[in-house]
């Protein structure tokens, strides 16, 4: 016999016989010793099948979606026109209310970048 083999059978009856052991049984509960082991794989029905996977995962559509049904679910999907542009007060350009306006705001970040260029030569 090898040696593997033997040092694994030794660890083996060690970790069996912790199982015996007062602190083991005070700090395990009875329950869980006692509790019901899964079904051999031989005598699982499709009843246990059933049980051990939630409902979700068994949803499967019956038949195949035509090409028609699903362009006409999916035709209201379409781009919409803007309906909220108006015209930018300090430039003039068109933008969207609620909104800044792109060309004032790049204006304005051009110049502090330029003033704290400014800033850190001086």
């Amino acid at each position: 016999m090898s040696l593997a083999l033997q040092s694994l059978r030794a660890s083996s009856r060690s970790w069996t016989s912790s199982f015996s052991t007062p602190l083991f049984r005070a700090l395990v509960p009875a329950a869980f010793l006692f509790a019901p082991a899964l079904p051999r794989t031989g005598t699982w029905s499709l009843q246990s099948l059933l049980e051990l996977f939630p409902s979700i995962v068994l949803a499967v559509p019956k038949k195949k979606v035509s090409h028609s049904r699903k362009s006409m679910r999916s035709a209201n999907k379409g781009l919409k026109d803007k309906q909220n542009i108006v015209a930018c007060p300090g430039c003039g350009s068109p933008k969207l209310s609620h909104h800044y306006c792109q060309t004032c705001y790049s204006e304005i970040t051009r110049n502090w970048k330029q003033e704290k260029r400014t800033e850190a030569d001086a």
